[in-house]
């Protein structure tokens, strides 16, 4: 059974993009902002505890007690219940952040890639961002204020303007070559020409 064979690929545990950590470059002459952490409603404040705990367990954050920059964050109830937590970065660090310009394909050269496909599957890559780590400085201007207090992100989170393209860029030479399999950020669509 092929989830035997390679169960380190099926695991439910993180895991780590091994090609190098991500850098964010910032533009000349950009000043750190520190913004005070929000206040969290009381109905999502153990959900928000809940996650940042797991965050920090699985080492997507690490608690600092020192930044020159601070995000607040925003909390999304998921449809499951769970809380994911975004960093409002849209009003600290994207405006001076030099954003990757690598486009997102579109639909019809998706669907050119694969054209004359029988079967096909899509496969959702789980936390996808996150497991691209960052290096030692773009992980302090990634730095979020919740009633916590201070963490940094080890990963790649949501909200950073340049993530989703740097992203493609990497998946799309992790897939370079293979025959029926294009992606779409962390959806990856593969098929086949025939049947079995």
């Amino acid at each position: 059974m092929l989830s035997k064979k390679y169960s380190k690929v099926f695991s439910p545990s993180l895991g780590k993009f091994n090609g190098g950590a991500l850098r964010l470059d910032m533009q000349e002459g950009a000043k750190p902002k520190f913004c005070k952490a929000r206040s969290i409603p009381f109905a999502l404040c153990r959900g928000v505890e809940a996650e940042l705990d797991r965050l920090v367990t699985e080492n997507i954050l690490s608690p600092v007690s020192y930044s020159s920059w601070a995000t607040p964050i925003v909390p999304v109830a998921k449809k499951n219940g769970t809380i994911r937590i975004c960093g409002d970065y849209k009003i600290t660090l994207n405006p001076v952040l030099l954003i990757d310009k690598y486009p997102l394909p579109r639909i019809e050269e998706l669907s050119s890639n694969l054209q004359g496909g029988v079967e096909f599957s899509k496969i959702d890559l789980s936390q996808a961002y996150q497991q691209i780590e960052l290096d030692n400085e773009s992980k302090k201007l990634t730095t979020i204020n919740t009633p916590k207090g201070l963490f940094s992100y080890n990963r790649l989170p949501f909200g950073i303007a340049s993530a989703p393209a740097m992203f493609q860029r990497i998946m799309e030479q992790i897939l370079a070559g293979l025959d029926g399999v294009v992606c779409f950020l962390d959806d990856i669509l593969i098929t086949g020409k025939s049947f079995g």
